[in-house]
């Protein structure tokens, strides 16, 4: 009996030791309090486990909310933990609650008055706020959204509805997670709605180029839509396309490594290179007539340049007929170029040269007689040799047959020096030296 006594009185002290020891608080920093009073609850997952001890502002107007934590489970907290005020009602404005959502126990811990940051925590969104935020057209929209709900749900359609929002909530909670993120950093979500708001107003103002940006678009991608074919023709070549280019530019690569040091050796010259090609550009420009005009003749000279093989093969004969024609000719030609002073000298003698010294009130006058042997243009042949030679004497009369075989030189009188006639080895032994004119 004593022993059941001594237990009971071990536990009834345990109970008031524990009941006598200081709660744990922590401060909840909100931006709207929200109609929290003190007393409201504190939950976790919807389990009470203490509530609202105060509600005072902070020296930057926030709220600064105290909590009393009585449940042990949850003494102390630790970072990362977040809070919210909830209601249970969008139509009432008492009973608001706060829930907790503690943070990892691997976290450090928030020491008894420790803060939970505003970054941290989340005020209650009012009705009367958000229908305020709308203007009358959208809360009209919204009006007739709602009654076109109740018509759509009003024909036994509850049960299918209900289904599509099990479907939905979890897209919904991914979508409070995303806007929890966003809100997390109020100021960078600021400045990305403000600098949003600047771009759509730079974009507004050029709503023009912007339309007709978009018609271009959409113009090209029609193009594109019936290219449809040679675009994938094209794509199936360029898998092919790229492994040459790859072969290519690897290729490439050592020419470079190759070039570099002419192009290091070339640099000094670059100026000077790039003085003349701003020269060359206004030459350029004034060529292109000429380019132009060029253009046209291209067709007539392929012609040509067609017709060149059958000329060459026509040609080819014909020079080589010439060639053998001319080699030929060469021993005629060496032995008659010793003739050539004859020749001049007889054409200009021969006709006017020594007899013309007379003129009268006309110019100059000379006697000129043709002569029928074949050496008539020398100067042997003229009209001053006795036009007896021309017959053979005494011997019946007629023209010459045997005509002077005279050396080069020899068609004139002998001169002083000696220099005429002259004998050439090419005509050597086929002409007389002895035969001269008579002086």
């Amino acid at each position: 009996m004593s022993l059941a006594a001594l237990v009971v009185a071990v536990a009834a002290l345990a109970v008031v030791l524990r009941s006598g020891g200081a709660p744990y608080r922590v401060n909840a920093l909100f931006v709207d309090a929200g109609q929290l009073v003190p007393g409201n609850r504190v939950v976790v997952g919807g389990i009470p486990i203490g509530e609202v001890e105060q509600v005072e502002l902070d020296d930057r107007n926030r709220a600064r909310v105290t909590l009393k934590i009585t449940d042990d489970a949850f003494a102390p907290l630790h970072d990362g933990t977040r809070a919210s005020i909830g209601v249970p009602s969008l139509s009432t404005q008492a009973g608001r609650f706060v829930s907790l959502h503690p943070g990892p126990n691997s976290a450090a811990r928030l020491p008894d008055g420790g803060d939970i940051g505003a970054e941290h925590t989340e005020a209650a969104v009012e009705l009367d706020a958000l229908f305020n935020a709308l203007d009358e057209r959208t809360r009209s929209d919204l009006q007739a959204i709602v009654h076109g709900s109740a018509d759509q749900f009003a024909g036994g359609q509850a049960a299918a509805a209900n289904r599509g929002l099990e479907y939905l909530s979890p897209a919904v909670a991914q979508l409070r997670e995303l806007s929890g993120e966003l809100l997390a950093d109020q100021r960078a979500f600021g400045d990305l709605i403000v600098r949003g708001a600047t771009v759509a107003g730079a974009v507004a103002s050029r709503s023009g180029a912007l339309q007709e940006g978009l018609v271009g678009a959409a113009a090209v991608t029609r193009r594109l839509a019936r290219e449809d074919a040679t675009i994938g023709d094209l794509l199936e070549r360029a898998p092919d396309v790229l492994r040459r280019a790859r072969g290519t530019l690897r290729r490439v690569d050592g020419a470079l490594a190759t070039a570099r040091p002419a192009l290091r050796l070339a640099r000094p010259v670059a100026p000077r290179l790039a003085r003349v090609l701003r020269l060359l550009a206004p030459v350029a420009r004034g060529a292109r007539p000429a380019v132009r005009d060029l253009r046209t003749l291209l067709p007539d000279a392929e012609r040509a340049l067609r017709g060149l093989p059958e000329l060459e093969r026509v040609g080819r004969r014909a020079f080589a007929d010439t060639a053998g024609a001319l080699r030929g000719t060469a021993p005629i030609v060496a032995a008659a170029r010793p003739y050539t002073p004859d020749v001049v000298a007889g054409l200009i003698n021969g006709f006017g040269g020594n007899p013309g010294a007379y003129y009268d009130a006309n110019g100059r006058y000379a006697h000129i007689a043709f002569m029928l042997p074949p050496n008539f243009l020398v100067q042997g042949a003229s009209i001053a040799q006795p036009v007896e030679e021309l017959f053979n004497g005494a011997k019946g009369g007629g023209f010459l047959n045997v005509f002077p075989d005279y050396c080069p030189g020899g068609s004139t009188a002998p001169p002083p020096d000696g220099s005429a006639p002259f004998l050439d080895p090419a005509v050597a032994g086929h002409c007389d030296p002895g035969q001269t004119p008579r002086p």
